[in-house]
């Protein structure tokens, strides 16, 4: 809380003197710890749920949505920190946390379906593919990727902010270079996910002007089946003993899905430096490669 204490121009711009005095100076770093917070979420959902006849089920579900928060990722909300966003001190008459939130997801599609196969029946009707053929079983997810938040990594402004950073996170934001936009400034390869040019130093002693989780991150896809077969035979166990024969497959497609790229794209330590040659580049993926397992299971 005991950041130092700017001046307020006339159209609202935050500038911090150099060795601008903190709030008290009796103290240097003050950190208050406070559970509050404020969110906004406005979605509309689509559901299709469908029974055919002949063992086959389906269903999806969309939905379309928008989530705003003024902070997160921390039990206590004021200094909250993780891969992807740094909540900023509040100034007066600046709303310069509140922007999409850590989870939000513009986009989300979830698909399902079971299927009784028609063939390697052990009885006569479809009900028998449950005891004595194949049940197809499969999943399917794609949504949109979650906000990220463009970072200098020294404190560019300061604003003598102190905070408890996470890997990849920085004191300050960064500000956007004329002619672009939050779309325009992501190229969206995993070598190169933002566009340097895209992003500029601002001027020492003021707040960059991209917010909060402004940017979004990769998206994500991913599609997992399974097929299962169970056999009823009477054993010791009891009469209605089923052996069930499971294949496996998720990330089907063996779709790479990509971490967030590293989001530092200045150090802040002089004027016109150039952006760094790690920025925007992606070091890891999500969620697994495909993987296959097969299984027994006893019923009884």
């Amino acid at each position: 809380m005991n950041t130092a204490v700017p001046t307020v121009s006339a159209d609202g711009t935050v500038f911090f003197p150099a060795n601008a005095p903190r709030r008290n100076t009796a103290f240097s770093t003050i950190e208050l710890k406070s559970s509050d917070g404020n969110s906004w979420y406005n979605a509309g959902i689509l559901e299709v749920r469908k029974r055919w006849s002949r063992g086959f089920n389906f269903q999806s579900s969309y939905t379309f949505s928008r989530n705003i928060d003024t902070t997160q990722a921390s039990t206590f909300f004021s200094d909250a920190t993780n891969g992807t966003t740094t909540a900023f001190p509040e100034f007066p008459g600046m709303n310069y946390n509140k922007g999409l939130a850590d989870y939000h997801a513009k986009h989300n599609w979830v698909v399902n379906f079971t299927w009784a196969l028609p063939f390697g029946r052990g009885l006569d009707g479809w009900e028998g593919a449950l005891l004595g053929g194949w049940e197809l079983a499969g999943i399917g997810q794609a949504r949109s990727g979650n906000p990220l938040t463009v970072f200098v990594a020294r404190n560019r402004s300061r604003s003598l902010w102190s905070p408890s950073l996470a890997p990849g996170i920085g004191f300050d934001r960064a500000s956007i270079a004329p002619g672009y936009t939050y779309e325009t400034a992501v190229i969206g390869r995993p070598d190169q996910y933002f566009d340097p040019k895209a992003f500029v130093l601002q001027p020492a002693g003021t707040l960059g002007n991209t917010g909060r989780g402004a940017f979004v991150g990769p998206n994500y896809r991913t599609f997992d089946l399974a097929a299962v077969k169970r056999t009823r035979f009477h054993s010791w166990l009891g009469e209605a003993t089923n052996l069930q024969l499971r294949v496996e497959a998720f990330n089907l497609f063996n779709r790479a899905n990509f971490a967030p790229p590293s989001l530092i794209v200045f150090t802040g330590a002089a004027d016109n430096e150039r952006p760094l040659s790690t920025f925007g580049q992606t070091r890891s993926t999500v969620g697994s490669s495909r993987q296959i397992q097969l299984g027994v299971r006893l019923e009884f």
